[in-house]
């Protein structure tokens, strides 16, 4: 049986315009979706990683400072080396980035006394009096990513151990080092700068001797120059610095405090 045409009946052109307007508006809250869900799992990424360098950095850090001026198991010497190392004078000092690449970071010389067969923190040989050098610089090849950099200088003989120095952890971007003073009780009175630890009858070494504990504060990022964030200009306190970035790349502070174990009562 032939149907009427007058009873065929198809889409007018406004519903057709708001089927195509329908879709278009799903089809957006899909992409929209799938953009969002991406760029979370991405972000989740580069935060577990900022977390793993800082915990890598802040164990590597403290494995070292905790021995800071240990002789065969005795804390008898200065924890800190503060004299030259060649080039870098002093061998602990207030943010200049061992050689210039990073105004905003200290410089700490881990001292302490090994014996034959021992290494320093690049694994190089060493054997006596020596300062493990921790200092923030860029890798070579990747020059959009700081490290945390560590060399030994073997004290006695004036001279570096190993030709260049090691790098422990990418996205290390910056480093902040303050020192906690004891009085005469051996309690902690303040945490200063390398620059102003106190010298004790007119010498520095006394001064530096009466150190008992370390703050340390990192800014740390994955390490990847990941572009995660928002085109925008943040700022990161780093106890007496302020750091200021304006980039896409995800960062944050971590900081701690380490005991120096040979200088326990």
């Amino acid at each position: 049986m032939r149907i009427p045409s007058s009873r065929q009946h198809g889409l007018t052109l406004i519903e057709l315009m708001i089927a195509i307007v329908i879709g278009i508006f799903i089809s957006l809250m899909v992409v929209q979706y799938l953009v969002t869900s991406s760029r979370m799992f991405q972000r989740q990424g580069v935060d577990a990683n900022i977390e793993q360098n800082a915990s890598f950095a802040i164990s590597y850090l403290s494995k070292y400072i905790r021995q800071a001026g240990s002789r065969d198991g005795h804390g008898t010497e200065v924890p800190f080396f503060i004299g030259d190392c060649r080039t870098l004078a002093p061998c602990t000092s207030e943010a200049d980035g061992a050689g210039g690449t990073d105004s905003l970071s200290d410089r700490i010389a881990v001292q302490m006394f090994v014996g034959a067969g021992g290494q320093d923190c690049a694994g190089n040989p060493a054997n006596g009096q020596i300062a493990n050098v921790f200092y923030i610089d860029q890798e070579p090849g990747s020059p959009n990513t700081n490290s945390l950099f560590c060399r030994g200088y073997d004290v006695a003989a004036d001279n570096w151990l190993g030709t260049e120095g090691l790098a422990i952890i990418d996205g290390v971007d910056h480093m902040q080092v303050i020192y906690g003073v004891a009085d005469n009780t051996e309690q902690i009175y303040s945490y200063l700068s390398a620059d102003n630890v106190p010298a004790v009858g007119g010498s520095a070494e006394q001064g530096w001797d009466q150190v008992r504990a370390v703050k340390v504060a990192l800014l740390v990022s994955d390490g990847y120059d990941s572009t995660t964030e928002d085109l925008d200009s943040r700022s990161y306190p780093l106890f007496d610095v302020t750091a200021n970035k304006n980039d896409r790349v995800a960062r944050r502070v971590f900081s701690t405090a380490i005991t120096i174990n040979s200088k326990i009562p």
